[in-house]
């Protein structure tokens, strides 16, 4: 068999296989909105329970001040066409953080594991810069006072009160008063949040209960964009074969 038969019969296979995959909308958590985060492939249902979603807060958000934000959620859930997520992370962009060190500033930084009301846990990561250089003492009363707060505040949160709270930068701001108290600081930022356990009605469905879901309808690929998956899966399959051979 010539190479280039050969090689048109792999781009046939690759594109057939791709165009029979089935697309779910992905939907944001009801306590953001309930939005569509946009659609994601499968050819099996059970293979989207637990899939991650990282995105940027301002695709969410539509606002440039939430560029240095990316939020990461979880397909916990399928309905009918749909795969609904849970928040389960946020991060803040190395490079904003970088900027925003100078010598002759100090950084303190705090790793808090905590429990909301509703059972649920998270470990949140937080940083304070101050104007002027300040003594470990110092810091470490800095340290406590964002520990102190953030437990109090934190324990008295449900999980979606807590995500609306820290997208929100209520969260940041109550940490940052006290802590100015102290030593002025000029910059307080929470810059990583992982969800450590959901609550209990929020957690991951069973694979085992997608067995009832063999007549969803599913949302269809558009044309455009079917057109250019599948243009761009015959260039990969090509560059591949031609490696290969």
């Amino acid at each position: 068999m010539s190479t280039r038969r050969r090689r048109r019969r792999v781009v046939n296979s690759g594109v057939e296989k791709w165009r029979n995959k089935k697309w779910l909308e992905l939907k944001a958590p009801d306590y953001m909105g309930d939005q569509s985060l946009g659609q994601t492939p499968t050819s099996e249902l059970g293979q989207v329970i637990g899939r991650t979603i990282d995105m940027s807060l301002m695709d969410i958000t539509e606002k440039f001040s939430d560029l240095n934000y990316q939020i990461k959620f979880k397909v916990t859930k399928i309905v009918g066409n749909r795969a609904h997520t849970e928040f389960v992370g946020q991060s803040l962009n190395r490079d904003y953080r970088r900027s925003q060190i100078r010598n002759h500033r100090s950084q303190i930084e705090g790793v808090f594991n905590l429990t909301l009301k509703d059972g649920s846990r998270v470990r949140i990561t937080a940083f304070a810069i101050t104007f002027s250089r300040a003594a470990h003492k110092t810091k470490r009363e800095i340290r406590a006072s964002m520990l102190e707060s953030i437990t109090e505040i934190v324990g008295d949160l449900n999980f979606p009160a807590f995500v609306n709270k820290l997208l929100s930068y209520e969260l940041k701001k109550d940490l940052l008063l006290p802590a100015s108290d102290i030593f002025p600081i000029k910059l307080l930022e929470i810059s990583k949040v992982k969800v450590l356990r959901l609550p209990e009605d929020r957690r991951m469905m069973d694979v085992d209960d997608l067995e009832v879901s063999d007549d969803v309808e599913f949302s269809p690929l558009s044309e455009d964009t079917e057109e250019e998956e599948n243009t761009n899966l015959e260039k990969t399959v090509e560059e591949e074969t031609k490696i290969e051979s």
